[in-house]
């Protein structure tokens, strides 16, 4: 017998999986799931470690899931993220192993951006789960199985939905930008030693310094609670051109990294920069993370001598 595998017991099948106390079916009668008890089947069955033989012509054992496929899918997540103080307590988490599940779940609370990628995540690879098992029944009764759509599950609806991207605005935004490269270039300061991490948190400071803010333009991103979360701004170069610019600012703070706002702010500005007739994105390499340098190659930014360029006219 066979049934649908609606979006609602698609629900219920991901709620059972996580469930390490009971046994589940889906009875193919009427396309609901079952706990199974006693009534069905044996209390040796029920206790025992085996998987239990069901009716296959009624009752279908929902897919496997257990502690090892959730610690796995856990060191899959982490090894994605871009985040790097959430990352290293992560990876420390997972390599500790006592109360792993409990720890993870806490270290998150305190990265709530990550926490709702890691649902996201999490919601995506067992629902991935469960189409794979409903295909393998579909093959089994001669019938077309669903096709897979990652994209349903894409992650980037978070960066629409839980920040705010404004365009600059040099008397709301600049001190919040001023913060904040102060502190990133003590990120910088405190990686190398001594008056080489002087340097570069120089140099960092000056790319913003070297242009005033009344003359750069581009967007800033919020948190909904009204928290400065980055931004990216250029300026026409030189000052009197009109189809060129320089990036003079972009960064996202240290604990919102690896969740899309970077590239949404870059994205916004290329769109706003192609309406105002200008050709030339100019991006200095002075200091420059390589995940950044990832970035600007997805957009088709190319590497030069003295940075990346993008011919917004080709």
């Amino acid at each position: 017998m066979t049934f649908s595998l609606t979006d609602s017991l698609k629900d219920k099948i991901l709620f059972a999986m996580e469930d390490q106390n009971s046994v589940y079916c889906v009875d193919a009668e009427n396309g609901e799931l079952k706990i199974l008890s006693s009534e069905n089947f044996s209390r040796e069955e029920l206790d025992g470690d085996d998987e239990i033989d069901i009716d296959e012509e009624n009752y279908y054992s929902i897919p496997s899931w257990d502690s090892d496929d959730g610690f796995e899918m856990m060191e899959n997540f982490t090894a994605g993220l871009h985040n790097p103080n959430a990352y290293k307590e992560l990876r420390r988490c997972l390599a500790n192993r006592r109360g792993v599940f409990r720890n993870f779940k806490s270290i998150l609370k305190s990265y709530p951006e990550v926490e709702q990628k890691w649902y996201a995540f999490k919601d995506r690879t067992m629902h991935a789960r469960i189409t794979e098992w409903y295909n393998v029944l579909c093959e089994s009764w001669g019938l077309e199985g669903l096709e897979e759509n990652p994209e349903s599950f894409d992650t980037e609806y978070l960066v629409q939905d839980d920040f705010e991207f404004t365009k600059y605005d040099s008397l709301k935004d600049k001190e919040c930008v001023d913060r904040e490269v102060i502190n990133i270039a003590e990120e910088y300061k405190e990686r190398h030693e001594g008056s080489l991490g002087e340097a570069v948190a120089d140099i960092f400071k000056s790319q913003s310094a070297a242009v005033s803010w009344e003359n750069k333009f581009g967007y800033a991103c919020y948190s909904h609670d009204h928290e400065f979360l980055g931004c990216s701004l250029v300026s026409y170069c030189p000052s009197s051109a009109k189809k060129s610019v320089a990036f003079t600012d972009f960064f996202v703070i240290q604990n919102y990294r690896g969740l899309g706002i970077g590239k949404e702010l870059l994205n916004r500005c290329l769109a706003d920069f192609k309406d105002f007739g200008i050709q030339w994105v100019i991006l200095s390499t002075k200091i420059m993370p390589e995940s950044m340098e990832n970035l600007f190659c997805e957009f088709s930014f190319k590497k030069t001598e003295f940075g990346f360029i993008l011919n917004l006219q080709e």
